[in-house]
C-alpha cells in the first residue's frame, strides 16, 4: 500500500515524531494568466467526462503541473508516477502521483522538493496525509543523497480543489486556503517555484 497507507496527517506525524499546524503559506500571491494552451486543453473537461481519479489527473492536473514545468524548465524537471521507496516498513515506499525535482530536464528522480497527490476518493484529508508521507520520504530521500533542502513543498489535488503544504523543521504547515481559481492555483506554483 505504501504511502497511501496514511490516510489521515495524524497517523504520519506521530508515525515519525513530527508535527503540523495550519497556517497560510501563499499570502499575497499575484494570480497567473494561464496560456491559451492551457486553457483550451481545460476546455476539453467539457466533453470529456471526470469519472475517476485517473481521468482527472490526466486532463486536469496533469496539464496544470505541464504548464508550470513549461515554465520554469530550465529549473525543474516534473515526474509522474515514479517510486519513492525509502522504507517499505514504514510504508515509505511506493509509487507516487507527481513530483518536481529540482533538476532541470533530469532523466531520472533526483533531488525530489515538492509532492503532488491526487486526493483518493475526492478525500482531501487523506491526501494531504499521503502528501506528507511522501515529503518525508523525499527528505530522508535527498539527505541520503547528501543534499539538504529546509523547505519541501506539496500539494493535494482533487482535479478543482488544490489544498499546499510547507514542510519546514519537520513541521507540515497546511495552507488554510484551498484553491480553485485557475488564475490564484497557478500563482502559488509560481510563487513555490520561485521561492527555489
Amino acid at each position: 500500500m505504501g504511502y497511501s497507507h496514511y490516510k489521515t496527517l495524524k497517523s504520519v506525524t506521530q508515525k515519525f515524531g513530527l508535527s503540523a499546524k495550519r497556517q497560510s503559506i501563499s499570502e499575497n500571491i499575484s494570480p497567473v494568466e494561464a496560456s491559451s494552451w492551457l486553457l483550451e486543453t481545460l476546455s476539453l473537461v467539457k466533453i470529456l467526462p471526470l469519472t475517476n481519479e485517473k481521468s482527472k489527473s490526466e486532463r486536469v492536473v496533469s496539464p496544470i503541473l505541464s504548464e508550470v514545468a513549461k515554465f520554469y524548465a530550465d529549473k525543474v524537471t516534473c515526474f509522474s508516477g515514479e517510486n519513492l521507496n525509502i522504507n517499505p516498513d514504514d510504508n515509505l515506499s511506493g509509487e507516487c502521483d507527481f513530483f518536481f525535482t529540482l533538476v532541470p530536464q533530469s532523466p531520472y528522480l533526483e533531488a525530489p522538493i515538492i509532492s503532488i497527490v491526487e486526493a483518493k476518493d475526492e478525500d482531501m484529508e487523506w491526501g494531504i496525509a499521503q502528501c506528507a508521507a511522501q515529503l518525508y520520504g523525499a527528505k530522508l530521500f535527498n539527505e541520503a543523497e547528501g543534499k539538504h533542502f529546509p523547505v519541501l513543498y506539496g500539494c493535494a489535488s482533487t482535479g478543482t480543489d488544490w489544498q499546499f503544504i510547507r514542510f519546514e523543521n519537520d513541521t507540515f504547515y497546511i495552507d488554510n486556503k484551498i484553491y480553485t481559481d485557475l488564475k490564484e492555483i497557478l500563482g502559488v506554483w509560481h510563487y513555490i517555484l520561485q521561492s527555489y
